[in-house]
């Protein structure tokens, strides 16, 4: 019988690293999950965590952007050590840079997580390592934290399948993990699930949707936007304007709008690849309106100061409010995009928070996981109609500063060209309501929690009356 392998040296028992850690460090003390002395729990955060444990240590946080999920989530972790007794924790987020903020956070808590991104000859060995000295009884405690990229990858999984009882999944922004690669990718074998998100249902996703909450369970807790005004968030004014399309752009909205009618109950893979692109560009045309920039190029104007200002605007369109900021208003600006690296996005906050930089001109890249708290008002020029985007944004916009009592947001919001005169032509009147119908989901969830909601309704009433959206 052939008892050992024949390679030598042979490979060192995890036990005998341990002992000599403590033979060199006589207070080495092993990583144990903690809630920290200088961070007291909300009241909303303790209800969070006893919903997820009364439900078994599945669920899913639903709460608004800037309530404080991640330290929720970290504190349920180390509430279900402190049960357990010993635990392996999995932290999935969509960013890197996301890796490095829950990093900051957790170390707090007292983990000394393995950091599992970009190439994997900078974390597999150590993962699998631990993961080893967990199973065999030398580690009491063990955490990862990793990108959704990462996490969905074979040798990550194949890691994660060698974990025992007890361990739990974390997953931020968990709505990404409900695309049809990441669903197959769930640990069956984690016995404990905590998923966090503002806006946990997939748009237009069904299928989706219902996995993660198959997987996760369902909402436990819930901390919508309108409740944490004036706890952890600040209270804002909603200034809508209504900008017209030119007679060109409403001309092209009926085409494409034509087009997507045609396609719409398509079934097969080009006719939805083809009825996405078409969505794309009409949701476009509504971004990129040309009376935007004259529109934006006033409201500038009226500002007694432009500081902590943020600028959203569509791809392609950043360049031109740049240049109507910079060079023609002499405001000091910066685009802040995916191009920019971490190091360089650093940058760019700290001087926006101290105020050398007087605004920044944003795309997506500021609507999950990076915080820009400082910020005092807000201009969207775009937006999606997707609900978790604008919601999204919105939480980064409200979030708690020093000084900062409330936050103003202006929406420039894409009408039709005839929509301050005489009755609807009747062959335009289809795609003049869809414009307005879709402009409306964005103004309703915005102007509601707001302190000026009544006044922000009396904008927008006349248009809504018109094409008979009073409902909206």
């Amino acid at each position: 019988m052939r008892l050992r392998k024949g390679e030598r040296p042979y490979p060192e028992p995890p036990w005998i690293g341990l002992r000599r850690l403590r033979e060199i460090a006589p207070n080495y003390a092993p990583p144990r999950p903690a809630i920290p002395g200088h961070i007291e729990l909300r009241d909303y955060q303790r209800e969070a965590i006893d919903a997820w444990f009364a439900h078994d240590c599945h669920g899913i946080l639903e709460m608004a952007t800037g309530t404080g999920k991640t330290i929720t989530a970290l504190a349920a972790s180390s509430r279900l050590y402190e049960r357990e007794r010993r635990l392996a924790v999995v932290v999935a987020v969509p960013y890197q840079h996301l890796v490095d903020q829950w990093h900051e956070e957790a170390k707090a808590f007292g983990y000394r997580p393995v950091l599992a991104y970009q190439s994997k000859s900078r974390w597999l060995d150590t993962l699998r390592q631990q993961i080893t000295e967990y199973i065999a009884g030398y580690r009491r405690f063990v955490s990862v934290i990793t990108t959704h990229t990462t996490f969905i990858s074979t040798e990550f999984q194949n890691s994660l399948a060698q974990l025992t009882s007890p361990s739990l999944l974390i997953a931020d922004e968990v709505h990404h993990l409900g695309a049809e690669r990441s669903r197959q990718s769930y640990p069956q074998h984690v016995p404990f699930r905590l998923a966090l998100s503002a806006t946990p249902d997939r748009w237009f996703d069904e299928v989706g949707t219902a996995a993660l909450r198959e997987y996760f369970g369902e909402t436990v807790f819930a901390f919508p936007l309108e409740d944490a005004i004036g706890v952890s968030l600040t209270p804002y004014y909603y200034y809508p304007h209504l900008v017209p399309l030119t007679d060109e752009e409403l001309e092209r909205y009926e085409e494409l709008s034509a087009k997507i009618a045609r396609l719409v109950n398509r079934d097969d893979e080009d006719g939805q690849q083809a009825l996405k692109m078409l969505l794309i560009r009409r949701a476009d045309l509504l971004n990129k309106a040309e009376n935007k920039l004259d529109v934006l190029s006033e409201l500038v104007d009226r500002q007694d100061q432009v500081k902590h200002t943020l600028f959203y605007c569509a791809p392609g369109q950043i360049d031109d409010v740049l240049h109507l900021l910079g060079w023609e208003k002499g405001l000091l600006v910066h685009r802040f995009t995916a191009e920019e690296d971490t190091r360089e996005r650093q940058r760019l906050l700290a001087d926006f928070a101290s105020g050398v930089l007087q605004a920044l001109v944003a795309m997506k890249c500021l609507d999950e996981g990076v915080d820009v708290p400082s910020t005092r008002t807000a201009f969207i020029l775009a937006s999606s109609s997707n609900p978790r985007e604008f919601i999204q944004r919105r939480g980064r916009i409200l979030r708690k500063s020093p000084g900062k009592e409330f936050s103003v947001i202006h929406d420039l919001i894409a009408v039709p060209p005839t929509a301050w005169y005489g009755a609807p032509d009747s062959s335009t009147f289809d795609a003049e309501r869809s414009i307005v119908r879709r402009e409306l989901k964005r103004f309703k969830e915005f102007a509601n929690p707001a302190r000026n909601k009544h006044e922000a309704l009396d904008v927008i009433w006349g248009i809504a009356n018109r094409y008979s959206l009073l409902d909206f």
